[in-house]
């Protein structure tokens, strides 16, 4: 298996949040990835503008999209959709 890049890790990220809030370490089990990881690209993602954090305790982090990170998640999804719908229509 090959290791996966920043922008798949990421993607990962803001595909677990699109359906709610999500600790840091849900997020880390839904990417396959440490916590440690998970943190540092919540960090990029955060000064991105993508991700805002909801909830922080000493014991738990809560992190959410923001209206931009919501965007750039459908747009990805939507391509790769729109991918799908493409081979399709030049099978027919």
């Amino acid at each position: 298996m090959s290791k996966r890049t920043f922008v798949e890790i990421r993607r990962n990220l803001l595909s677990s949040m699109k359906n709610g809030e999500k600790t840091i370490n849900q997020l880390a089990s839904l990417a396959g990835v440490n916590w440690k990881t998970t943190q540092r690209h919540l960090i990029f993602l955060i000064g991105k503008g993508f991700v805002h954090e909801v909830f922080s305790s000493p014991y738990v982090k809560i992190y959410d999209l923001t209206d931009k990170g919501k965007e750039v998640i459908q747009k990805v999804e939507g391509d790769i959709e729109g991918d799908h719908e493409d081979d399709n229509k030049e099978k027919e």
